[in-house]
């Protein structure tokens, strides 16, 4: 890509850092060939996560390079073989050696610009606003993957904002239930994000197809996302938008391999509430402090882990309604009546302390996994090795079962609702939607449509 082109991932944060970085004793650190004034001198680097560490011939650390979204390329010298060079903000830095490994390393932080050198696509797989999702094949070795292709032209300032900010919190995943971010790649007109590729499809069509889960699937499916939630409030991100369509399976029909996806509303803690969007997440599964315009903390992604966990048991959600108005209403308000189920006692327990509108009184994730229902699928899960498909356990009742209440939400289940959710999310990294109108409710529907309210997620 032309450097005298808008390049997207420039920030304006300095290449290289004055701020002393403490070297990590399992960080790649070898010797490579530098040029300097037209010759090579031989340095020690250390490569951290996102920074480049010069050392000198004692080993102390000397210079540091913030490497995250530098323009990567793999360059060659006649003498001195292959090489990596590394521009950011009309500062370069290139070295010498044994590169390739290095270059793996370095591909997740930095922004390549030959997508076409190293894919090829093999169809499309899903489509949103702004970005399209295309099942593609790596050149080099024909491994499969995913990436998600944005339309730089279609994208307003905001929206950059938001996908800049998506990107940096998905790099510092690293975890078997999230997605991973492979590399990205960017040209004059478009963004492309290379993630792993998911074969099983979202959670909620399996929902379609077996309207509830039981006690133990319902399990298999939260206790996945509990650990994922975990991992993201460890490094201070709250997701925001937990949801049957942010969840996906690995492999078709296999519950015990699902993957959370879908950061476009994720952000960094903050005590003072102060985020890109503050008023945000999908109408049905939002936390009612959220909604109530309170501060609020990690406890909003245990709430919304409560509804997906209802959600499984039951068929349907909580605050499910025929109008936006009225089911932001109920979401607001967050009383749920689990007296009309049938559920184990233990279930019951946990459902109230997740789903509990008050945040101080709701469980935190060390209470989830501390709680009763978790203890006694942990250990039926531990002795079963196998791969849980809802098949498989259709035979394994619970020792109390779904209330038939929860039967004819079912057996009334309109099916042109259920085709316009299948047409609605064909792709499984599907952005969220913003309503932008000033002059109304941004949690009102304009047209009065009759919509499939839990399923638009809203950024204000």
């Amino acid at each position: 890509m032309s450097q005298d082109k808008k390049f997207y991932f420039n920030f304006t944060s300095p290449f290289e850092s004055v701020r002393q970085i403490e070297i990590f004793p399992k960080s790649p650190k070898e010797r490579f060939f530098v040029p300097k004034n037209e010759q090579f001198k031989q340095k020690t680097l250390v490569l951290q996560r996102n920074c480049l560490i010069i050392c000198d011939k004692k080993g102390t650390s000397k210079k540091y390079f913030n490497i995250t979204n530098a323009l990567l390329e793999i360059v060659s010298h006649p003498k001195m073989g292959l090489g990596i060079s590394l521009t950011k903000n009309e500062g370069n830095f290139t070295f010498y050696g044994l590169v390739e490994q290095w270059f793996v390393h370095m591909k997740k932080w930095c922004i390549q610009p030959h997508f076409s050198k190293e894919y090829s696509i093999i169809a499309l797989i899903g489509q949103g606003s702004f970005a399209k999702v295309f099942k593609i094949q790596r050149i080099s070795d024909k491994k499969e993957f995913a990436v998600k292709v944005f339309d730089k032209t279609l994208m307003q300032s905001q929206d950059q904002a938001a996908l800049l900010k998506e990107i940096e919190l998905l790099r510092v995943m690293n975890h078997k239930n999230i997605i991973n971010i492979q590399e990205a790649f960017e040209n004059d007109q478009y963004i492309y994000i290379v993630h792993e590729l998911y074969k099983g499809g979202e959670l909620h069509k399996e929902l379609i197809k077996n309207k509830t889960f039981s006690e133990r699937g319902a399990f298999i499916v939260v206790q996945q996302v509990v650990e994922a939630l975990q991992y993201v409030h460890s490094h201070g991100i709250l997701h925001r938008d937990i949801k049957p369509e942010n969840i996906i399976l690995r492999e078709e029909g296999i519950i015990d391999q699902i993957v959370l996806v879908d950061f476009g509303l994720a952000d960094y803690y903050r005590k003072d509430c102060k985020y890109m969007f503050t008023r945000c997440g999908t109408p049905g599964y939002i936390a009612p402090e959220l909604l109530q315009d309170k501060i609020y903390d990690q406890k909003v992604d245990v709430y919304s882990c409560g509804v997906l966990f209802y959600y499984l048991l039951v068929g349907k959600g909580p605050f499910d309604s025929n109008t936006q108005d009225a089911t932001v209403k109920a979401n607001q308000n967050g009383q749920i009546d689990l007296t009309q189920f049938t559920f184990t006692s233990e279930c019951l327990d946990l459902l109230r302390g997740m789903l509990d509108p008050s945040p101080q009184n709701r469980f935190t994730l060390d209470q989830v996994k501390q709680s009763s229902f978790f203890k006694r699928h942990m250990v039926t899960d531990n002795q079963t090795s196998s791969s849980k498909t809802l098949g498989s356990l259709s035979n394994q009742s619970d020792s109390q079962t779904n209330s038939t209440q929860s039967s004819p939400y079912q057996q009334q289940i309109n099916h042109y609702e259920l085709k316009s959710k299948q047409g609605q999310y064909a792709s499984p990294l599907q952005l969220p939607l913003r309503i932008k109108s000033p002059n109304l409710s941004p949690l009102k529907d304009p047209q009065r449509q009759i919509l499939n309210l839990q399923r638009v997620p809203i950024k204000i």
